[in-house]
């Protein structure tokens, strides 16, 4: 891979991986490449297996909504993937510089949504969506391009797994925009990506976290008892339709949220929920 691709500087570093803006020699094109880090996983095979499945899983996902993985393999230094390389801010980033106008919000819902109708028509679910996995980038004539990144947890929608499980007090998934269902070890399906979903709209219109605490137990007890400041309190200049849409995605048992992605963007652009 060193052959073909110059790595040029680092752009984020995760738990197991840094992600490097780089520049394909042979067609001059600037790319993302994620590497696992030497250091983390001391070369462990799990983990590279696992960033191959990873890249596996996103490759078959060609969305403009969804960052494209252009190739994945191994080398002397290690595991790797390839990806479009996406010139923009994380939501995390956007939002804590500014907040979304009610047009940026708009456009957020309807192409996140957009991307994991996607996904999940391909059977996929995603179980890692929160801002820091959002990108937005700006286009030339205007208007807002939203990308979804990492795609590390995801699996085929089936059987529980035990995805959710806790090991050594930590956690698959980012607490905060997990779903009840995860921390009981229970079957997960497209409603888990609608609640984590819905609690990341909530944080996109209020910066605060829907389910919240001053320990992981605490915030994973507010999840569980849907223990929510109502959204109405925080922004009361919402429309009204807003604030129960993004209530029925946060519902506390499955059932009783849209049964499908494409549910809830057809209630959000009707205005009338199912």
């Amino acid at each position: 891979m060193n052959e073909r691709y110059e790595l040029l500087s680092p752009i984020a570093e995760g738990g197991l991986g840094t992600v490097f803006k780089a520049r394909d020699r042979q067609t001059g094109r600037e790319v993302a490449i994620k590497r696992l880090r030497a250091d983390k996983t001391g070369g462990c095979g799990a983990a590279v297996d696992a960033l191959i499945r990873e890249a596996r899983q996103q490759s078959v996902l060609h969305h403009t909504n969804i960052v494209a993985v252009l190739e994945a393999g191994t080398d002397e230094a290690g595991g790797h993937i390839v990806m479009e390389l996406v010139q923009g801010e994380t939501l995390e980033d956007r939002l804590g510089r500014a907040p979304l106008s009610d047009a940026e919000f708009d456009q957020l819902v309807r192409q996140v949504l957009a991307g994991m109708s996607a996904a999940h028509a391909a059977g996929i679910i995603h179980l890692d969506l929160k801002p820091e996995n959002i990108m937005l980038a700006s286009q030339p004539g205007g208007g807002m391009q939203v990308k979804i990144l990492d795609f590390g947890l995801a699996r085929a929608i089936g059987p529980p797994d035990g995805q959710a499980e806790i090991k050594q007090g930590s956690l698959h998934g980012s607490i905060h925009f997990m779903a009840p269902e995860q921390f009981e070890r229970a079957e997960v399906d497209a409603r888990t990506d609608i609640y984590a979903l819905g609690c990341l709209f909530y944080y996109a219109l209020t910066h605060r976290h829907p389910f919240d605490g001053d320990t992981k137990p605490q915030v994973m007890v507010a999840h569980l008892y849907h223990r929510v400041t109502a959204l109405a309190e925080l922004r009361p200049d919402l429309p009204a339709h807003t604030i129960r849409w993004i209530e029925w995605l946060i519902s506390r048992q499955p059932a009783e949220r849209p049964s499908s992605v494409a549910e809830a963007l057809k209630a959000y652009e009707n205005g009338v929920l199912s």
